[in-house]
């Protein structure tokens, strides 16, 4: 089923009006083409209670569908509401499983997948389900309440709707993604069983059946069912689908070890790279087959050839820092894929290694190359060091050393300084691109972890303590050049110490407010000019406040 348009299902709960559709409705012809298409869809119905449709599926063992196997699943006597219990007699008592009474030997030896329980001591769960724990576990899906769907990340990170419940104003469906249900069939060594249950009669005139019409048993290769027809009256029919869903073993163990499933399923883009082994700049795909290592003779370029992008390759992680972990060197999408390492030239190119590149999603691989250009300077001085030198690189970064310092006093939980939000430092980095807005929101982000942090009152309070009388207008930054002045600081240097701090508050508010115009033009202006790109500009500013926030540190040691 189409788990974003389910009419088609819908509509067999539609009781027709006009005489003829309802006395061709009522044959239930429509019933098996139905199930037989439904069950090659990408979601399939697990659960359905509508008006004259009733669908429950359970796993059951291998059967073979014989005229003994399908007489008896053709009794079943089952709904999710069946639950495990204890049983007790006159002298024991003892645990049965749901399955237990299903009126089917086969059936009692299967596998329940819906489970429906109601909790008294809260009317949010007067009716609520839960999918078997065992299929929970292995396909690793955890309900979210406000996708009202059991959920996993799929290879791209992003959150995919795995079992589904739908409700409307007359019932509801449960379907789940066949795919993951196969897969969970395959390592159980089951086959679905859908129990399915039509009664169809004109709501109005309907006074019940007189039990007097036979059962015509009516069969496909997998769909079995018993139908009683009174012509112009109504209908109902009981029966049982069958089917393999099992995805093969052979191909599950390939994706359990990372291997394409078919030699065509793995792609791999091609990338403008400078081929240092051949002394060339060329197209190169990243194809792990077409690069070598170190300790291969060969004349095809190594697997650590470098390919060189545009920095706005990096802004599609920055807009969602929920999915993307940006790190300073390092790319990881939840769940699905990780870059181990990139890096920045002086020509502000990004760059990053083909064999990196070709353990990306091929989707992800083709974002890439969109951004991808010629080399317009060698690589990084980092890059040098760290994976060709084999050396660690020990040059100062002033943005990774503020955030060390700020985690240090996080975790060392003083007074005076809080950090607000734990995902806060992850916000913050270099303005990688040319875009005013990406460095405006840079500096947001690093007045937000740095300047918000500051603990106003605590601070307030130390000043009053230190014998100063500060001013009720005074706010964190000039509290703390307050502080500092109570510690023997000269007036003149506990400014200058703050201005640091006072200069990305006054930049955000510039950048960033409601009345940004001609005086934040101005400052970009002002900025390409000084430092020549916004990039190193705000170096420059990190590192003003890494030095200040070094000294602050020092001088408030003491302080408890």
């Amino acid at each position: 089923m189409n788990i974003f348009n389910p009419k088609l299902v819908l509509s067999l709960a539609n009781e027709p009006e006009d005489s003829d559709e309802f006395n061709w409705w009522v044959q239930q012809q429509d019933i098996f083409p139905f199930l037989e298409h439904e069950i090659l869809d990408e979601h399939i119905i697990l659960y359905a209670s509508l008006p004259h449709v009733f669908i429950n599926s359970v796993l059951i063992p291998g059967v073979v569908l014989d005229d003994s196997s399908i007489q008896d699943l053709l009794k079943w006597q089952h709904s999710p509401n069946s639950l495990w219990s204890h049983v007790c007699s006159s002298d024991e008592i003892w645990i049965e499983s749901p399955l237990s009474n299903a009126g089917s030997e086969l059936l009692s030896k299967g596998e329940q997948i819906i489970f429906e329980r109601s909790f008294d001591g809260d009317k949010s769960k007067h009716q609520y389900y839960e999918i078997e724990q065992k299929i929970t576990h292995i396909l690793d899906i955890h309900f979210m309440l406000e996708r009202n769907s059991w959920c996993k990340l799929d290879r791209f990170g992003d959150i995919e709707d795995i079992v589904k419940i739908t409700r409307n104003e007359t019932g509801i469906l449960i379907s789940m993604q066949k795919q993951a249900l196969g897969y969970y069939a395959s390592l159980s060594g089951t086959k679905l069983l859908r129990m399915f249950d039509f009664t169809r009669y004109k709501s109005k005139s309907f006074w019940g059946w007189n039990g007097d019409n036979e059962s015509l048993l009516q069969k496909s290769d997998a769909i079995f069912s018993r139908l009683v027809v009174y012509p112009g009256y109504g209908s109902y029919s009981r029966g049982i689908q069958v089917a393999d869903i099992r995805i093969p073993q052979e191909e599950i163990i390939r994706q359990f070890w990372g291997e394409p499933v078919t030699d065509s399923e793995k792609k791999y883009a091609t990338y403008i790279a400078h081929d240092w082994k051949n002394k060339v700049v060329k197209e190169i795909s990243c194809n792990p087959s077409c690069l070598a290592n170190y300790f291969t003779e060969s004349n095809i370029p190594f697997e650590i050839t470098p390919a060189f992008f545009r920095p706005e390759v990096l802004s599609k992680y920055k807009s969602d820092r929920e999915k993307y972990q940006l790190e300073s060197n390092s790319i990881s999408c939840r769940g699905a894929w990780y870059l181990k390492t990139f890096d920045i030239n002086e020509a502000g190119q990004v760059h990053t290694y083909l064999i990196y590149l070709s353990q990306l999603p091929y989707e992800e691989q083709l974002h890439w190359k969109q951004y991808n250009e010629k080399p317009k300077s060698p690589l990084s001085e980092r890059a040098i060091k760290r994976d060709f030198e084999g050396q660690f690189y020990q040059k100062y970064d002033p943005l990774p050393s503020l955030k060390h310092k700020l985690y240090k006093l996080d975790r060392l939980n003083v007074q005076w300084w809080k950090l607000r939000d734990r995902n806060a430092p992850n916000k913050v980095h270099y303005p990688y691109t040319a875009s005013k807005d990406e460095w405006a929101e840079e500096i947001l982000n690093l007045d937000q972890l740095l300047v918000e942090g500051f603990e106003e009152k605590w601070l307030r309070n130390k000043v009053k303590n230190l014998g100063r009388n500060p001013e009720a207008k005074f706010r964190s930054l000039k509290l703390i050049e307050e502080c500092l002045i109570g510690v023997n600081f000269d007036e003149d240097h506990a400014r200058q110490i703050t201005s640091s701090f006072h200069k990305i508050h006054d930049l955000r508010s510039k950048l960033k407010g409601h009345t940004s115009g001609q005086e934040a033009e101005n400052i970009r202006k002002a900025s390409l000019a000084n430092f020549g790109s916004f990039y190193k500009h705000f170096e420059h500013i990190c590192s003003e406040c890494d030095e200040s926030l070094e000294i602050v540190i020092e001088a408030f040691k003491d302080f408890n």
